[in-house]
């Protein structure tokens, strides 16, 4: 399995950094240079292609792309459907090709985007997957740079470890989440392992498709609480992003109390954030969506300049067919909980505008 962590992902940013002092000004200012690179196009632009553009989920991948469009200014347009729609997805995507962009970020909750990624890398546009994919070698990414993101089975098996540090080594468990979707299964896995390997005393009892959907999460959260709200030392895992809103409401519509149940889910909807505020979520495991977003530009920036195209790994890369960066970038899971929720709340973030980026 390749994996590349965050030390790895520091090696790779540090190289970048040390191109940007051979491209800029002497005194480290970029004068009338348009954005850090002053060999590439001034009107350079990336695209964003992906289904679900509007879900709350990714209010932080759109900051991190104003502030990547201001940063290295740069036009960067989100194009794709709002909703869940692959082929709209793929749509986007062949439709960028034609317009020769500096370069493409993609995700891969299933097979879909696959050939439309291989026709992009083979017009010589650099493209990044982020979020979500479907394996790990660069073949399961459509030949893609790379991958940055989580490692969601590895998420699967940290958030077990926060329900066991929350809940302790005995109980019962009913799993929550989008089942289909590559990233939550993957996590789903990741959860079952790790008790099964190292926590016996806990039973999974159930599993809850919430659809991803704030509704239809409270509904099953209704459901699972009536038909599991009696056992002793309930816990709830919620894999997706609504699992944590869903299972909360559904606590107080029934007026279970807060800490009743143990609670552990992912992402950082604001209203997530508002339970794990008022005691009904122990913790919410959450990727650095901001940080991916962000990274692909910064990657395919330097790509497009030559540095990390050209790094002699080989007489010739292209030809070799090899690159220097790694197919696997993943990020750490991070934890929220009551002691750190007020850094993370959107009345704190930064509020970035720009004429740059469409979102």
């Amino acid at each position: 399995m390749k994996k590349f962590g965050i030390l790895g992902i520091a090696v790779i940013v540090a190289m970048v950094i040390l191109a940007f002092g051979c491209v800029r000004g002497g005194d480290g200012s970029s004068g009338a240079v348009k954005g850090v690179y002053a060999n590439l196009p001034a009107d350079r632009t990336y695209y964003l292609c992906s289904s679900r553009q509007s879900h709350i989920y990714f209010i932080d991948s759109h900051i991190a792309l104003r502030y990547a469009a201001e940063y290295f200014n740069v036009s960067i347009v989100a194009s794709g459907p709002d909703g869940w729609d692959a082929a709209a997805q793929v749509r986007a995507i062949e439709q960028v090709i034609g317009k020769q962009p500096a370069g493409i970020i993609t995700r891969l909750w299933d097979a879909a985007p696959l050939d439309a990624v291989r026709q992009a890398i083979a017009q010589g546009i650099p493209v990044f997957v982020t979020e979500t994919r479907l394996g790990e070698t660069r073949d399961d990414i459509g030949g893609a740079l790379g991958y940055i993101g989580l490692d969601n089975y590895a998420c699967g098996r940290d958030t077990a470890r926060e329900l066991v540090r929350h809940a302790g080594r005995t109980g019962s468990l009913v799993l929550m989440g989008n089942w289909g979707a590559s990233n939550t299964d993957a996590k789903r896995q990741g959860v079952e392992d790790y008790l099964r390997e190292n926590e016996p005393g806990w039973q999974i009892v159930g599993n809850v498709d919430d659809k991803a959907d704030t509704a239809a999460a409270i509904e099953a959260g209704k459901s699972l609480i009536n038909t599991y709200g009696s056992r002793s030392n309930l816990g709830i895992i919620g894999l997706d992003s609504s699992s944590g809103t869903g299972i909360s409401q559904a606590m107080e519509e029934l007026n279970v109390p807060a800490g009743q149940i143990t609670i552990v889910v992912h992402d950082r909807e604001p209203s997530t954030l508002d339970y794990v505020e008022k005691g009904y979520i122990a913790a919410t495991l959450c990727n650095k969506t901001a940080g991916q977003e962000y990274l692909a530009i910064l990657l395919m920036e330097d790509w497009n300049n030559g540095g990390l195209k050209n790094v002699p790994i080989s007489s010739d890369n292209t030809a070799a067919g090899i690159t220097a960066i790694p197919e696997n970038m993943y990020n750490t899971a991070f934890a929220i909980t009551q002691a750190n929720v007020q850094y993370f709340k959107a009345a704190v973030m930064p509020d970035i505008r720009t004429s740059l980026y469409n979102r």
